[in-house]
C-alpha cells in the first residue's frame, strides 16, 4: 500500500514541477523579448547614446547573428554595432516614437516567433533564438 501512495505521489507531483518550469522559462523568453525589442526602440530614439547602443548589444551572445535575406544576408554581432555607432555618430537615429509594438509572440525552446507591429501599421515576423539569458540569432522574415 506505502509503495502505491509513493509511486502515485511521484506521478502526480512530476508533471506539476515540469509545468512550473516550462511556464518560468516561457516568462523569461517573453520578458528578454520586452527587454530587447525596449533597447532596440531607444537606439533608434533621435537622443540616443552610445551606452543606448552598449545596452543593446550586452543583450546579444558574442557569437550573435542577424539574418535578413531581403536586407543583404547575414551579420555578426560586431559588423552591426559598428555600422550602429557609425549611423548613431552620423545623426541617422531621430525617431521620436517607438518603432515597435510587440503584437504576438509564440514560444518554443530557446526561441520565440515575435510579430511586431510598426507606427505605420506594417507587421514585421522575426525569430529570436537564445543561448542562456543572451539572444544568440535573430532571423526576419519581412520585406
Amino acid at each position: 500500500m506505502n509503495k502505491l501512495i509513493i509511486t502515485l505521489l511521484l506521478i502526480l507531483t512530476v508533471p506539476v514541477k515540469a509545468t512550473e518550469v516550462n511556464e518560468a522559462s516561457i516568462e523569461n523568453l517573453k520578458a528578454q523579448i520586452i527587454a530587447v525589442n525596449k533597447a532596440q526602440n531607444k537606439v533608434l530614439m533621435h537622443d540616443s547614446t552610445v551606452e543606448d547602443a552598449e545596452r543593446l548589444f550586452a543583450l546579444y551572445s558574442d557569437d550573435f547573428i542577424y539574418i535578413h535575406e531581403v536586407y543583404g544576408g547575414e551579420y555578426s554581432k560586431a559588423h552591426l554595432f559598428s555600422n550602429t555607432l557609425r549611423y548613431l555618430k552620423s545623426g541617422g537615429y531621430n525617431k521620436i516614437e517607438d518603432r515597435y509594438t510587440v503584437v504576438s509572440m509564440i514560444v518554443g525552446l530557446n526561441a520565440v516567433a515575435v510579430q511586431r507591429k510598426e507606427k505605420d501599421g506594417d507587421l514585421h515576423l522575426a525569430v529570436f533564438e537564445f543561448k542562456g539569458d543572451k539572444v544568440s540569432k535573430i532571423t526576419e522574415y519581412w520585406k
